[in-house]
């Protein structure tokens, strides 16, 4: 059986691949954590997978990590808190590409973005570095899929959660431009697909979403799912956003709401329904977590 090796396996990304794969059983599935002592790596470990701790400063803990693997996501993560989180990531990411040449990794999957300052001057180091590492790829001939995916439901939850107590308001800066979205759960389906059918997708990029909506329309779904809790758009700009904001990194995050903003998302929702016909709509995501959705939101007002 062919083994498929995981990066970031304790991130919300690898760790839904991780579960796709494992659930299909047609890989032998190799997850890779930093962490182990993460929630979801001891997840993994209690389905009785085992895990990989990798040491992503070491070029030798990397190429141990994909001995014998035929099949390869990476993924790389931001860490704002670096002295330059650019260079650092773009460092990961190298190491995991010259990695994958040496071990004649026959597809990478890897979790790309788009080249925000190249193109308008923006700095957003999140996006930036995986550009960079995927042009490094490119330059390898690595034998490669990129994924480019939008902004997450799950987001809603986390990092930019509604504020208020009757009356909730989504601070995203998008005006009355439609953002892209799905949900992270899925980004293992999509992935999976793709190891599936290897020939059809090495060499392509797939900018993948499930739908395309205001910030006003999500707010009229979780309005509409919640009530008689109630949602609105903070209509903020970016500006307002980034001076506000408690979120380490918030300058790129502004920088990529304007990104988006013109007119730069371009995702393939053709795309994304053929390589996972299951997708989940955003009115499908709020109706089936409004639990969870409804404390997390009571549990941030008390805070």
């Amino acid at each position: 059986m062919e083994i498929v090796t995981v990066f970031g396996a304790d991130g919300p990304e690898g760790h839904s691949v991780a579960l796709m794969l494992l659930q299909m059983g047609t890989f032998k599935v190799r997850p890779l954590v930093t962490d182990p002592n993460s929630d979801l790596a001891q997840k993994l470990q209690a389905m009785g997978t085992e895990i990989v701790t990798v040491d992503l400063d070491s070029p030798s803990s990397i190429q141990e990590a994909l001995k014998g693997a035929s099949r390869c996501y990476a993924r790389t993560i931001t860490d704002f808190s670096a002295r330059d989180p650019l260079q650092k990531e773009i460092q990961y990411g190298y190491r995991i590409a010259n990695a994958c040449k040496e071990n004649n990794i026959k597809h990478v999957v890897f979790h790309g973005s788009h080249h925000v300052h190249r193109r308008f001057g923006l700095p957003a180091r999140h996006m930036d570095a995986k550009a960079c590492i995927n042009d490094y790829m490119n330059e390898l001939g690595l034998p490669k899929t990129e994924i480019i995916t939008p902004y997450y439901y799950e987001n809603l939850l986390t990092a930019i959660q509604p504020t208020g107590s009757n009356c909730y308001k989504i601070a995203i800066p998008m005006g009355e431009t439609a953002m892209d979205s799905m949900s992270v759960k899925q980004v293992g389906s999509i992935v999976a697909s793709l190891f599936q059918n290897s020939q059809t997708w090495i060499g392509k990029s797939c900018p993948v979403s499930t739908e395309r909506l205001t910030i006003e329309e999500y707010a009229c779904i979780l309005t509409q799912f919640l009530y008689p809790k109630q949602f609105k758009d903070a209509r903020i700009s970016v500006k307002t956003f980034v001076d506000s904001s408690t979120i380490p990194g918030s300058q790129d995050l502004g920088n990529m709401f304007q990104f988006w903003k013109k007119g730069s998302q371009k995702m393939n929702i053709a795309m994304t329904a053929t390589l996972c016909p299951e997708i989940k709509t955003f009115n499908q995501w709020v109706a089936e977590n409004k639990e969870s959705i409804i404390s997390s939101l009571e549990k941030k007002s008390t805070m």
